[in-house]
Order: C-alpha cells, then sequence, then structure tokens
C-alpha cells in the first residue's frame, strides 16, 4: 500500500461572518499549509456572487462552497426554497467544488448531475449505522454519479471505536470504485478516522486553522502536519 501519509491534503472549514473576514480567514489557511479550504456560505450574513466568483479566481479549484441545510448543522434560518435557489446558482461558480446534501442531490437530481467538480455529503449528527447499512447507502448515490471527479462523503457520529471501525471498513469495500469515496466520523472519539482516512483512500482531510473548531472532533491543521511528519 501506498504510504499516503506522505501526502495528505488538508481541507481547512471555513465559518466567517461576512465576505471581508471569509476572504482573510481563506488566504490564512492556504498561507498555513492548507490545499483546500471549504466555505460555509450558510455562516455569512450575506454575500455577493460576484464576491465569491473573485475568491474563487484568486484560489483556482481550491474552494469547497456549500450553504448547508439547517436540519444537517446549516447556521442560517432561510427557507429551503430559497437555499435550493442559493445552491442552483452556486453551479455558475467557476473553478470551484460545489457541496450539497444526498437528499438535495437526490430531490433535485435534473439541476446537479452534470456539476463534475461535486461532493454529495449524507451526515449522522448522532450515531454510526453498519457498515452494511452505509454501503447500501452509498451504492444508491453512486447510482447516480455521472463523472469520476464526483465525491461521496459519509459523516457519522463515532461513540466507540466501533463505529470507527465501521466507516474504515467502507473503503475496502469502494475500493475499485469510479467515484471518490470521504468517509469520517465526528465527535472526539472519531478524530482517528480523521487521521486515518487518507491512508485508506479519503482525498483529503477536513481540519481547522485558527482557535476553533467547525465540527466535533475536527483537528488543527497544525496538528495533523505534526502527526503525519512522524511517518514522512
Amino acid at each position: 500500500m501506498k504510504n499516503r501519509f506522505q501526502d495528505p491534503k488538508f481541507c481547512v472549514s471555513i465559518t466567517a461572518p461576512n465576505t471581508s473576514k471569509l476572504i482573510s480567514d481563506v488566504n490564512s489557511a492556504f498561507k498555513s499549509g492548507a490545499h483546500l479550504a471549504e466555505v460555509r456560505l450558510d455562516s455569512l450574513n450575506s454575500f455577493s456572487l460576484d464576491k465569491i466568483q473573485e475568491l474563487s479566481d484568486v484560489h483556482k479549484n481550491k474552494l469547497i462552497f456549500t450553504f448547508r441545510a439547517k436540519h444537517q448543522g446549516g447556521l442560517s434560518s432561510i427557507s429551503e426554497p430559497d437555499r435550493l435557489q442559493i445552491l442552483i446558482k452556486l453551479l455558475d461558480i467557476k473553478n470551484s467544488i460545489k457541496d450539497i446534501e444526498s437528499d438535495t442531490f437526490n430531490k433535485n437530481y435534473s439541476l446537479f448531475k452534470n456539476e463534475k467538480n461535486l461532493i454529495i455529503s449524507w451526515h449522522n449528527f448522532k450515531s454510526t449505522p453498519s457498515t452494511n447499512s452505509l454501503e447500501s447507502l452509498i451504492k444508491n448515490i453512486s447510482k447516480k454519479l455521472t463523472h469520476p471527479k464526483q465525491i461521496i462523503k459519509i459523516v457519522t457520529y463515532a461513540n466507540s471505536l466501533n463505529d470507527c471501525n465501521k466507516v474504515f471498513n467502507l473503503y475496502s469495500r469502494f475500493e475499485k470504485s469510479k467515484f471518490q469515496l470521504l468517509a469520517f466520523c465526528m465527535g472526539e472519539t472519531g478524530s482517528i478516522t480523521r487521521i486515518l482516512s487518507p491512508v485508506l483512500g479519503a482525498p483529503f482531510i477536513y481540519c481547522f486553522s485558527g482557535n476553533k473548531a467547525v465540527a466535533p472532533g475536527q483537528i488543527k491543521l497544525d496538528t495533523l502536519s505534526e502527526i503525519y511528519s512522524n511517518f514522512a
């Protein structure tokens, strides 16, 4: 097996209250060594698509834009129809990656199916279903994928190390698939899955830069770099 500890890719998650803070945080993340940045648009008080396009042009193909739904941990209280309209408009943002929830993808498949740089996300904030259940979920999503660059992202909550192993087992089951799998667990116990997922095939790792994690169990970029330096 290739030693993927040697070249893991870091994706810093960013929640900012306004566009100026967002731009500052994105620039800071890349200066700190991030390869990608996840931009949580649902954290912004307001934003213009022109500003988002400008930011995307500066950091070509390095930004992941998402506007997370409230029931999926989103920070905005806008209506679902309004949120969907934002997601549709994001498809016009060039040189970027978009992340949408699996239920949104399924309900609006015709709108999103041709987006090559797409992450389809599924979250469980309380527990981790069985490996077989997660496998069935991934297979159902994968049937609708149209491009090998598209990523299926599965995120569960680990209440035990056994939960972590359920997620680890997914990688061998989809090792030869035509899509990319990104699966890990939230929570303190789940932190180990964030560290080891690139070894099993995850395209990158979510982390944070600064003083506050965006999600439970997220590890600071500097800490991850130190961990991986031991395996170089």
